[in-house]
C-alpha cells in the first residue's frame, strides 16, 4: 500500500479513528489492533508474503527468549549465529536469488531484516532485555509506518513507547500532519515530477547531449532525495498522529559542508546501522590485533580507519543490491570517506594560514562534495557499470557546454519552480527537525494556512498521480 494512494487515504484515518477513540484507554487492545493493521498494510503488496514478515519477526523474538536464557558466552554466541544465519539467510534469498529462480522481491525486506537483526544484536550486547509479550515483540518488529522503507528504527527505541500507555497529543500530532504534507509534496510535485525527465534521459543517453545528461543526473539526484526524504517524513508524521515519536532519517543533507557530513544527514538510521554493527566493532577488534603504531608501514590508526570503512560501504552497497554498480557506488562513498579522513590535519592548518580567506575553500568543498555525490548517483541509478561509464563519459564530454535538448523541457518550468521552493523552504528551516516545524509559527495564523493551502493545491495541479510511481527505496 503506498502512502500516496487511495487506499491509503482511506487506511490512515479509519486506522486512526479506530485506534484513538475504540481502542484509546486500552493498551493491549492499541498494540494488537496496531499489529492487524501493520499486517493487513503489507498485504496490499503481497499477501502471499505476509508468512516471511511474520517468519522474519518471530525468529527474531523467539531467538531474544533464548538469548536471555542463556548463561554461558558460548550459547549466546550459537544464539547469535542461528539468529544471523536464519534471518541474513532469509534476506539473501529472497533479495538477491529472486533474479535467477523467479522469487518475488518482498516490498521492504531490507528494512524490517535490519530491524530483526538489531533487536537480536542488542539483546546479546546487553543493551536491552527480550521482550517476553508477543504482541508488543512482533509489533516493534513489524509496526506499519515504516515496514516499507524505514527509518531502520532500533528497537530498543520503539519497544518502550510500545509497551508505555499513549496520550494522544495535539502538538504532536500536527507535527505529524505537517511533516506528511511536506513528504506528499516532495513525493508527489517533486520526485514523481523529475522522474518523468530523469528516466527519459537515464534511458536514452546515448541520443543526448552532455548538458543533458547533467540535468538528467541533477534531476535524478533531487528524485532520489525527495523521493526517500519525502517518504521518511511521511512515515514520521504518521507514528506522530500514533503519539510514537521515530528517530530523523534526514537532515537536508544538500547543504552538507563534506562527504563525511552528507552522510550524517542522508538515511541517517542506516548510516548509524553500519556504524553501530559493523564499523565500530570491526574497528575496536583491528586495534586489539594491531598494537603497534605501524602496520605495513601506514599509521594504525589511519588504517583501522581505511579497512573499518571499506568494508562499512562494501556492505552499504550490498545492502542496495547485488548489481556490480551498487558495489561501486558503496566504494566510491567508502573512499571519498578515507580521502575526508586523510586531508582532516592538512585542512587545519590550511585553515590557520588562510584564516577569514579560508571561507573559499569551504564553499569549493561544498561545491565539489555536491558534484561528486551527483557523479555517485549516476551510478547507483544505471542498470550496469557499462551504462554509467558511457552515461559520466558522455556528460563530460565536449557536448557538455551544448544547448540542453529532451522531450519536454519546454513544460518544465512548474517543476523548477517547485524545486526552488523545496530548497528554499529547507535552507529556511535547516535548523530544525524538519521542513515545516516553525515555519510561519511566529507570523499570523492566516499566512501559515494560506502556505499549507498552496502546498495541496500544488499537489493538485502539478502533482503526478498518473504514473503510479512507487517510491525508490521499495525496491530495497
Amino acid at each position: 500500500m503506498l502512502f500516496n494512494s487511495i487506499d491509503f487515504v482511506i487506511f490512515l484515518p479509519a486506522v486512526f479513528i479506530l485506534y484513538w477513540f475504540v481502542f484509546g484507554k486500552n493498551l493491549r487492545a492499541q498494540n494488537i489492533f496496531l499489529l492487524v493493521a501493520g499486517y493487513l498494510f503489507y498485504s496490499f503488496s503481497d499477501v502471499k508474503l505476509l508468512y516471511l514478515l511474520f517468519g522474519i519477526s518471530f525468529t527474531a523474538y523467539f531467538t531474544g527468549l533464548l538469548l536471555d536464557r542463556c548463561t554461558t558466552i558460548f550459547c549466546k554466541r550459537v544464539l547469535l549465529i542461528f539468529g544471523i544465519a536464519s534471518l541474513a539467510g532469509a534476506l539473501s534469498v529472497f533479495k538477491y536469488l529472486n533474479f535467477s529462480n523467479g522469487i518475488v522481491l518482498p516490498l521492504g525486506i531490507s528494512f524490517y531484516t535490519f530491524l530483526s537483526l538489531s533487536y537480536i544484536f542488542d539483546i546479546y550486547l546487553g543493551r536491552m532485555k527480550a521482550c517476553k509479550d508477543p504482541v508488543d515483540a512482533l509489533l516493534t518488529l513489524s509496526y506499519f509506518p515504516i515496514l516499507l522503507a524505514g527509518p531502520v528504527q532500533r528497537p530498543a527505541l520503539l519497544l518502550p513507547q510500545i509497551k508505555q500507555s499513549r496520550v494522544f497529543e495535539y502538538g504532536l500530532a500536527a507535527d505529524g500532519m505537517r511533516q506528511i504534507l511536506w513528504g506528499l509534496f516532495m513525493k508527489i510535485v517533486i520526485a514523481d515530477n523529475c522522474a518523468v525527465y530523469a528516466d527519459d534521459i537515464f534511458s536514452n543517453y546515448g541520443s543526448y547531449g552532455g548538458s543533458t545528461l547533467l540535468i538528467g543526473a541533477v534531476l535524478y539526484s533531487i528524485q532520489i532525495y525527495a523521493d526517500f526524504a519525502g517518504y521518511s517524513e511521511i512515515a514520521t508524521g504518521i507514528s506522530k498522529l500514533l503519539g510514537i515519536k521515530l528517530v530523523r532519517n534526514f537532515s537536508f543533507p544538500y547543504f552538507a559542508s563534506d562527504i563525511a557530513d552528507f552522510w550524517k544527514r542522508w538515511h541517517i538510521s542506516l548510516t548509524t546501522w553500519f556504524r553501530d554493527y559493523v564499523f565500530l566493532p570491526l574497528s575496536f577488534s583491528l586495534s586489539r590485533r594491531i598494537p603497534a603504531e605501524k602496520f605495513m608501514g601506514i599509521n594504525t590508526e589511519f588504517f583501522i580507519y581505511a579497512a573499518g570503512i571499506t568494508v562499512t560501504w562494501l556492505l552499504t552497497g550490498i545492502w542496495h543490491g547485488s548489481g556490480a554498480n551498487y558495489i561501486v557506488w558503496g566504494l566510491f562513498h567508502g573512499a571519498m570517506l578515507i580521502i575526508y579522513h586523510a586531508l582532516r590535519k592538512p585542512k587545519k592548518k590550511v585553515r590557520k594560514l588562510l584564516k577569514n580567506k579560508y571561507r573559499l575553500i569551504t564553499i569549493t568543498e561544498r561545491i565539489l562534495t555536491v558534484a561528486a555525490i551527483i557523479v555517485s548517483w549516476i551510478i547507483f541509478r544505471a542498470e550496469s557499470l557499462s551504462q554509467a561509464s558511457g552515461y559520466i563519459s558522455g556528460m563530460f564530454s565536449v557536448s557538455l557546454f551544448s544547448k540542453p535538448e529532451f522531450s519536454g523541457i519546454r513544460r518544465i518550468n512548474p517543476l523548477l519552480i517547485s524545486i526552488a521552493v523545496l530548497f528554499i523552504v529547507e535552507w529556511t528551516a535547516r535548523k530544525e527537525d524538519f521542513a515545516l516545524k516553525k515555519l510561519f509559527m511566529k507570523r499570523p495564523r492566516v499566512l501559515r494556512w494560506i502556505f499549507y493551502l498552496l502546498t495541496v493545491l500544488s499537489m493538485y495541479f502539478f502533482g503526478n498521480f498518473s504514473s503510479g510511481i512507487e517510491f525508490i527505496y521499495f525496491r530495497f
